[in-house]
C-alpha cells in the first residue's frame, strides 16, 4: 500500500509540474522588443542587427553584419544631432542590462555607456552608434547613425 500511495505522490507532482510549466510559457514574452532612439526633439529608427531570442520552449538565433556594414548596405540615413546632446535607446519591455558602443572604424568600437541613455560625441562627424540589450528572453542588437553638426 506504501508503494501505491508513494506512485501516487510521484504522479501528482509530475502533473503539477507540467501544468505549472504551461502557465508560466503562457506568460512568457514571446515577441521580440521594439527598439527605437529618442532625442528631446525626434524619435529615430533604429536598425535590427544581430539578436537571440527564446519563449515557449523555442529559440531563435540571428547572427547579422556588424553595425557598420548593416547601415552601410541599407543606405541608413544619418540623423543630425548636437553635439554632446543626450540620446536614449527606449525599448518596449523592460532591459536586464545595456551596453552603447559606438563604432569607430571597421570592426572596433568603444563602449559609451551602461544604461540606455548616452551622449553624442562632442565632435563633428558621422557616428554609428548601437545598443547591445539583455532581457529575460535573450538580447538584442540595434544600430543608429547620427552626425554632429
Amino acid at each position: 500500500m506504501k508503494n501505491v500511495n508513494r506512485l501516487f505522490l510521484i504522479i501528482a507532482i509530475i502533473i503539477l509540474i507540467i501544468i505549472g510549466r504551461y502557465f508560466m510559457a503562457q506568460n512568457e514574452v514571446k515577441e521580440i522588443p521594439d527598439v527605437t532612439a529618442v532625442t528631446t526633439e525626434m524619435t529615430i529608427e533604429t536598425v535590427r542587427g544581430s539578436y537571440c531570442w527564446h519563449s515557449a520552449g523555442e529559440a531563435e538565433c540571428v547572427d547579422t553584419a556588424a553595425p557598420h556594414e548593416i547601415i552601410s548596405e541599407q543606405n541608413t540615413p544619418y540623423v543630425k544631432v548636437q553635439p554632446g546632446e543626450v540620446l536614449e535607446f527606449q525599448y518596449s519591455q523592460n532591459v536586464t542590462s545595456v551596453s552603447i558602443q559606438q563604432w569607430i572604424e571597421d570592426y572596433d568600437y568603444k563602449e559609451i555607456a551602461t544604461s540606455t541613455r548616452f551622449t553624442a560625441p562632442t565632435e563633428k562627424g558621422k557616428y554609428i552608434i548601437s545598443s547591445m540589450a539583455r532581457f529575460g528572453n535573450g538580447d538584442v542588437t540595434d544600430s543608429i547613425a547620427i552626425e554632429v553638426e
